[in-house]
């Protein structure tokens, strides 16, 4: 953490609204897309986002110089975005609609067509798998940690964070070639 962050450390956890807002404001992206990612819908990561910012607040004071601050915000939103994936599975919730349908489009709005309903299928498919896994698949091959920096923020040993991710790309690719057929053909014809 360099000295200028861990100046708004301070001050934020001495109640200054200005510095804990510099601390977020460049994160909250990433804290928006990893809530999505996991919860799946814009309400929930909305909500997720927002619970961590204030559990963020609340709980700065305890923050220890030398840990890793990045470490310890996306942790956060992590658990929060599990916690609230577990509750909507509890009530049984349905997951969102299918892939968009093939239109007929120009080949670059085609291709904005074909990601968007990759991105769908990916999120369908993601949906199933067990809160941790699908948490440890987002993290890695979706905003790019290494699975040390993962076990660190989950508190996972890095050997679990690699099964984890094992089982979740195994889940994803044998989801997806059984659901999406289609998608996956078509991603593969254009190379």
């Amino acid at each position: 953490m360099s000295d200028r962050e861990h100046r708004l450390v301070v001050r934020a956890a001495a109640g200054d609204r200005e510095a804990f807002d510099a601390l977020i404001g460049p994160r909250w992206e990433r804290i928006f897309r990893i809530a999505l990612r996991i919860v799946g819908t814009r309400e929930d990561a909305e909500d997720v986002a927002q619970r961590a910012c204030l559990r963020l607040w609340q709980t700065l004071d305890r923050f220890r110089a030398g840990e890793d601050l990045d470490g310890w915000i996306y942790r956060m939103v992590t658990n929060l975005a599990i916690d609230a994936l577990r509750r909507r599975r509890a009530r049984r919730e349905e997951p969102g609609p299918g892939p968009a349908a093939r239109r007929t489009v120009a080949p670059a709005a085609e291709r904005r067509v074909l990601a968007a309903e990759l991105e769908q299928a990916l999120a369908e498919v993601t949906d199933g798998l067990p809160e941790r896994q699908k948490a440890v698949f987002v993290l890695a091959r979706i905003e790019g940690f290494a699975p040390a920096e993962i076990a660190k923020m989950l508190g996972l040993a890095p050997s679990t964070v690699r099964n984890h991710l094992f089982q979740a790309r195994g889940h994803v690719a044998r989801e997806l070639a059984r659901r999406f057929p289609g998608l996956l053909g078509r991603r593969g014809e254009r190379r």
